[in-house]
């Protein structure tokens, strides 16, 4: 891999940034490193509109480290329900008590120790020691490590350790010396990453308002491999899942089940897949539902139950929760939607 020079990208990345960049997105205010932290985790997985909203009200919930370190699990799921990939909260619960039992709840400066921290990664724990401290770290999340190959033509598989590698190394080499600079820069990046320099119909290729600096200078640009900068990575095959839920009713509670900690929603609150009935117990086949998620296609068929009677046994990760503490509980999106459309059955019925 070789970096041919480039003069003045830090510089031009800078003065763009200035102009056409992003500046008043709700985490850049009041960049705390709890704030920053936060935002970060939540923009690894999903859309920044989404997020906006998300950020708001996760903040007006869990204001501060000490709030989100006192939390229960179950709160910081139910309040990050509907983001999907619940492992990033579960980790922001660990960390948080990480924090606050570590460093009196104050995150440190250095990103190696930040990185130490659960679910925090190299590009997260710059992105904190940058926007909080002003400390100098390179980030290189999926919009930066494609820009940087676009501008560079970096044709390797950075899926690889060794071609990631490189391209740190080269990250850091670009970073402005002062503190100011160094946030504008990594802003820039981000942002740059984000908007312009996209992955699918990029603004050079596009009738657009919004220019691109490096025009005349990126190499995939020139030779004409902006569409295969950087290298796709074979896709992973989606897989097919048959699933039944168990819609079990019973005095104005429903039955779940709270998922073990590895595999499809994982610490989640959803309805049993398995269940032990009394015998004649009428079971009414519903509506079948299908959901995707990243790498599976599942397909549902709830069957509802109504007891007259409660069960005499059930296991020990099951629990009857009642129709108006639902909203306590973390529940995967189709979980919550068909328990939402359940609510206004039975208060119409």
């Amino acid at each position: 891999m070789n970096f041919i020079e480039i003069k003045n990208f830090t510089e031009q990345l800078i003065a763009w940034q200035k102009k056409q960049g992003r500046h008043h997105l709700p985490w850049q205010e009041n960049r705390t490193a709890y704030r920053v932290w936060l935002s970060e985790v939540m923009l690894q997985q999903t859309q920044v509109n989404t997020v906006i909203e998300r950020y708001q009200a996760f903040l007006k919930r869990f204001p501060t480290i000490q709030h989100l370190d006192r939390a229960s699990i179950d709160h910081v799921l139910a309040e990050w329900s509907g983001m999907g990939y619940y492992t990033r909260a579960r980790n922001l619960h660990k960390c948080a008590q990480t924090v606050v039992d570590q460093f009196d709840g104050v995150f440190p400066k250095d990103p190696k120790k930040l990185e130490d921290l659960p679910g925090i990664g190299r590009s997260t724990a710059a992105a904190i020691a940058v926007f909080a401290y002003g400390q100098p770290a390179a980030i290189l999340d999926g919009n930066v490590k494609r820009v940087l190959a676009r501008v560079w033509g970096i044709e390797e598989d950075l899926s690889k350790g060794a071609a990631i590698k490189k391209l740190w190394g080269h990250a850091e080499t670009l970073l402005p010396q002062t503190s100011a600079d160094l946030v504008t820069y990594t802003q820039g990046l981000m942002d740059f990453g984000a908007t312009c320099c996209t992955q699918s119909n990029p603004a050079c290729l596009r009738t657009s308002s919004m220019t691109c600096p490096f025009m005349n200078i990126c190499v995939a640009k020139k030779s004409n491999l902006i569409q295969k900068i950087p290298l796709k990575v074979k896709k992973v095959k989606v897989l097919k899942v048959d699933m039944k839920w168990w819609i079990v009713i019973h005095d104005g509670q429903v039955l779940l089940e709270k998922r073990a900690e590895q595999g499809i929603w994982a610490g989640l609150w959803s309805f049993p897949e398995e269940i032990s009935l009394p015998k004649n117990v009428q079971q009414i086949d519903l509506s079948p539902i299908k959901h995707v998620l990243t790498h599976r296609r599942l397909n549902i068929q709830p069957k509802k139950v109504v007891l007259k009677k409660n069960l005499s046994k059930i296991n020990d990760n099951f629990s009857w929760v009642a129709f108006s503490e639902l909203s306590n509980l973390g529940l995967p999106t189709p979980v919550k939607s068909f328990l939402k459309d359940l609510i206004q059955a039975h208060d119409g019925a």
